[in-house]
């Protein structure tokens, strides 16, 4: 059977580039590998109101469990930090469901318990309840996150895979927590190279989940675990998965290929959402215009990287700055947070770069401390 798009992959970006090129008139197939969205659903599950708005999306009321008034940043000595920014937790399979109607009602077919076998520039093979099958179409869209699909078809969508994160969250009954705020706890004892988190659902419900690079997270789960607001807490589920949180994107597309979301190293649920609509859009265009090229497809990373690639940067900036401190300057950072609405500030310019820049300059102003942990800046 022949189609336009097929897109491998129902993660939120995969989601929206079904949705986006059956929009635009496309016929398009959706491959996952997954039974249902309620089988082994995404750590992913909170977003903040700030992030929806600078991509230019809205949150829906339908797959929201739980909103909280902004997040409580808690630094290696204690120190906490309140930033007020509105956010929400998610359920997840009611997430993926909710966006998987728009592509059905926009024209795209949904295929689970599809495992890709092989994917070239013309087909595809996979694995289906009734045996192999094989699919030929003009564009294939990767967004199955990190998976071994992207290796097999040789495009290095990240320029440091080895900066993934790799994460373990539960979800957990009677957890001791302000509810009105996500928790995020930081440094290297805690979560080295990234954070550990409880999200609050309601009802005493969260997900907790340690996200670690470059170790094992078990070790550091087990023992975040061990804190006081657990000691009445039961795990009901527990997912695993992967943050590109600071990978970088790379090389995004080649001849009839494209990839996209955390597969293309396109962190967070609204970016993924946002960079899935673009390359909807460019995957459909291609199809009318009869070029699948290479060259045509780039246009889909030049408007990605004209809208977010700075935001990336900034991030990986951010994060890997950080991991060069020691646990007194990390506390220094953390108190400079204070009351800043990061979102308010990073939205007066267009520009992410100037934002930070006056971020920057806003926490210096705060804390002139701040300026002798300039050294640890690193901009690879």
């Amino acid at each position: 059977m022949k189609y336009d798009v097929i897109v491998v992959g129902a993660s939120p970006a995969g989601l929206m580039v079904s949705w986006k090129a059956a929009e635009r008139g496309a016929r398009v197939l959706l491959l996952e590998q997954r039974n249902s969205f309620e089988s082994a659903s995404s750590p992913a599950d909170t977003s903040f109101d700030g992030f929806f708005k600078l991509v230019g999306l809205k949150p829906r009321a339908e797959y929201i469990v739980h909103r909280v008034k902004g997040m409580n940043v808690v630094s290696p000595l204690g120190t906490a930090a309140t930033i007020e920014t509105p956010g929400f937790s998610i359920d997840r399979p009611m997430f993926d469901a909710y966006y998987a109607r728009w592509a059905i009602n926009a024209g795209a077919e949904i295929k689970f318990n599809s495992k890709v076998l092989f994917v070239n520039s013309k087909s595809i093979i996979v694995r289906e309840a009734d045996g192999q099958k094989r699919y030929d179409g003009e564009i294939f869209v990767i967004a199955s996150g990190n998976s071994e699909i992207i290796n097999r078809i040789g495009i290095k969508t990240m320029k440091h895979p080895g900066d993934l994160a790799y994460a373990i969250q539960a979800e957990m009954d009677n957890v001791e927590i302000d509810e009105d705020y996500f928790h995020y706890f930081i440094g290297k004892e805690v979560a080295p190279g990234w954070k550990a988190t409880i999200s609050p659902k309601g009802d005493s419900k969260a997900s907790v989940g340690v996200f670690v690079r470059g170790t094992n997270p078990k070790t550091f789960f087990d023992k975040f675990l061990e804190r006081e607001m657990f000691n009445q807490s039961k795990i009901t589920k527990i997912v695993k998965g992967a943050d590109q949180i600071i990978t970088m994107p790379n090389d995004l597309v080649s001849n009839n290929l494209m990839a996209v979301g955390g597969a293309a190293g396109q962190a967070g649920i609204a970016y993924g959402m946002a960079a899935g609509i673009l390359c909807g859009e460019i995957a459909a265009e291609a199809v009318i215009k009869g070029n699948c090229s290479k060259r045509f497809l780039l246009r889909y990373v030049k408007r990605w990287k004209r809208l977010f690639l700075n935001h990336y940067r900034a991030g990986r900036l951010g994060l890997t700055t950080m991991e060069r401190m020691s646990d007194a300057d990390l506390d220094v950072i953390v108190r400079a947070l204070k009351s800043v609405d990061i979102f308010h500030e990073l939205a007066r310019h267009s520009n992410i770069l100037l934002s930070s820049l006056s971020l920057g300059i806003l926490l210096l102003q705060r804390n002139p401390k701040l300026i002798g942990l300039m050294k640890y800046l690193s901009f690879s």
